[in-house]
């Protein structure tokens, strides 16, 4: 059986949304907005001994990918300012 034409429609749309979703909650913000809501369980004592030291790992690795992205960032901001064939750069 085929679809209509408002079928076809609603289908791409729910995958619109779903792809949209999917890309907010990979953002950093709003991963760094997930843990943070996840220490606040932490400080009222909602989280075992596990699942703290789980969240720790998870906030050291955010932590360190956005002193990565930093770093890169900082590298095209130089380069942009003094040009690749600047002689301090050889």
């Amino acid at each position: 059986m085929a679809l209509t034409s408002a079928e076809k429609q609603a289908r791409y749309r729910t995958r619109q949304r779903d792809k949209q979703d999917a890309l907010e909650a990979s953002h950093p913000d709003a991963l760094e907005r997930a843990l943070l809501l996840e220490v606040e369980r932490c400080d009222r004592g909602e989280l075992s001994d596990q699942e703290r030291i789980a969240l720790a790992e998870k906030l050291a690795d955010l932590a360190k990918d956005f002193l990565w992205r930093a770093h890169r960032l900082s590298k095209m901001a130089h380069k942009l300012r003094t040009g690749e064939d600047h002689p301090l750069q050889r």
